[in-house]
């Protein structure tokens, strides 16, 4: 009798534990779905927080989301297939991929007019603006490039050749670097932006996809989409920090204000995974809907939302702190 209670309290405590403990008191709750245009890919939040964008891979188009009324106010058409979006730092333009055309759309954001057509090189993929906004850099799928272009005059400056596939994109925080997911690489190229060329690779795994940067710009989080990993990089030193399993073929990755939390969209496996940052590992898998793609966080770390590659709609989803 004396043995049963003990392992009856022992399983008590075990269940309160797990249930009760802080790094897991975290859920996510579904609010809204909003359609949008076919094969939604990125999903970028505006500055001012008002409005969400996404890129329309299927319809060539990108749609703007009103956030208070949480429905598509306006969609706006472009060349060719939408893929990946920027904005300058001052939010007056957005910057938009376009897959087929190989060129780089530039849009007023006040109008929502598409104002610049740029040439680029094959299948352009990851786009990002510098910090002072004079330089906007395309990676280019199928040219295995990076191409500087000026924001003024829309001239390409520079092209940098990168390793196999290049992917995602990211500054580093002082702006001095930028990595650059070689997809079909198994590695990650290092751009001084001064020099504009490579002066170091960082060796992965397979299919590194997308970059995200810590608040304090110490860490890299990469995706890997063949291995369902996400790993956690040294921006110093370059040197692989952790490993982190999430599910299958994880795409897009954004941080919550705090910088505490990764939100992780997984492909394959229909759902997301959130990554307690400080504790390098996965705190809930929540299902999402089918072939989730973009994924963004709110600023005041309240809400996410998530483009259903099938579903052809946003999912907004509150974040539940416990």
């Amino acid at each position: 009798m004396a043995f049963t209670l003990r392992i009856f309290f022992l399983t008590f405590l075990l269940c309160f534990f797990f249930h009760h403990s802080p790094s897991l008191a975290l859920d996510l709750e579904v609010v809204k779905k909003i359609p949008v245009g076919e094969f939604p890919k990125a999903i970028l939040l505006a500055p001012d927080g008002k409005e969400a964008v996404v890129s329309n891979f299927g319809s060539k188009s990108f749609s703007i989301i009103d956030l208070g009324a949480l429905k598509v106010s306006e969609t706006v058409p472009l060349p060719s297939e939408a893929v990946e979006m920027a904005f300058s730092p001052d939010g007056s333009r957005l910057y938009i991929t376009n897959w087929g055309g190989g060129t780089l759309s530039v849009v007023d954001y006040q109008t929502k007019k598409v104002i610049q057509i740029i040439p680029v090189g094959d299948k352009p993929k990851g786009v990002t603006a510098s910090f002072d906004g004079k330089k906007v850099y395309v990676s280019n799928w199928a040219s295995d490039n990076v191409m500087v272009i000026n924001s003024e005059t829309f001239e390409v400056t520079a092209t940098i050749p990168v390793g196999a596939v290049p992917r995602g994109i990211a500054l580093v925080p002082d702006g001095y670097e930028l990595y650059v997911a070689n997809f079909r690489g198994k590695n990650v190229s290092v751009i001084d932006t001064v020099k504009e060329s490579v002066t170091g690779i960082i060796q992965t795994t397979d299919n590194p996809r997308h970059i995200v940067f810590s608040k304090d710009g110490k860490k890299a989080f990469i995706t890997h989409w063949g291995a369902g990993e996400v790993w956690v990089i040294d921006s110093t030193t370059h040197r692989v920090l952790n490993k982190i399993k999430v599910g299958e073929h994880p795409k897009t990755v954004d941080l919550s204000s705090d910088g505490k939390r990764l939100f992780v969209a997984n492909y394959k496996s229909d759902s997301i995974s959130v990554i307690d940052v400080d504790k390098n590992r996965v705190i809930l898998t929540y299902p999402v809907l089918k072939n989730p793609s973009g994924l963004a966080v709110s600023p005041d770390g309240k809400r996410v939302y998530v483009t259903g590659w099938y579903s052809n709609n946003v999912t907004v989803l509150n974040i539940l702190e416990n």
